[in-house]
């Protein structure tokens, strides 16, 4: 009886680690792609600022193009959060994105750290639970012969 009440737990113990892993996983997903959305600006930036042409060629979606005249002043308007946006010089602009890309690499970082620790967990759960089924199969067989 308590084999099956320590099965039962460590079953759903291992349910739990498993959603909190698919969790994880999820997240990982997402910040990877604002990191690659973030790096595709400040290369754009990076670009933009050594734009010696007079006029630039804008894709602006479905395979449609605009020329538009870059000003002497080379600007940005850039997010803040909450749907608040300014207007910040190219180079302001380029610090804060880069700060945005180390502060989402640092949590990237910590999410697959704690994704590889969840996952140990679960696994060494999933071979206890196994270990446990093993006995508990190996008593059966012996009551029923």
């Amino acid at each position: 009886m308590e084999n099956e009440n320590t099965l039962e737990d460590l079953i759903a113990t291992a349910d739990i680690l498993k959603k909190h892993m698919e969790n994880l996983s999820v997240q990982i997903a997402y910040l990877k792609e604002q990191i690659e959305e973030h790096n595709r600006a400040r290369v754009t930036l990076e670009n933009y600022l050594k734009l010696e042409e007079k006029e630039l060629l804008v894709n602006i979606g479905a395979d449609t193009y605009i020329y538009l005249n870059p000003s002497e002043k080379k600007r940005a308007m850039i997010p803040l959060g909450s749907g608040v946006i300014i207007e910040s010089s190219i180079d302001r602009a380029l610090e804060m994105i880069r700060s945005r890309i180390k502060d989402m690499e640092d949590l990237h970082l910590k999410l697959s750290q704690e994704s590889e620790k969840v996952q140990g967990q679960y696994l060494a759960i999933e071979r206890k639970v196994e270990e446990i089924y093993n006995k508990y199969q190996g008593r059966s067989n012996v009551q029923n012969p």
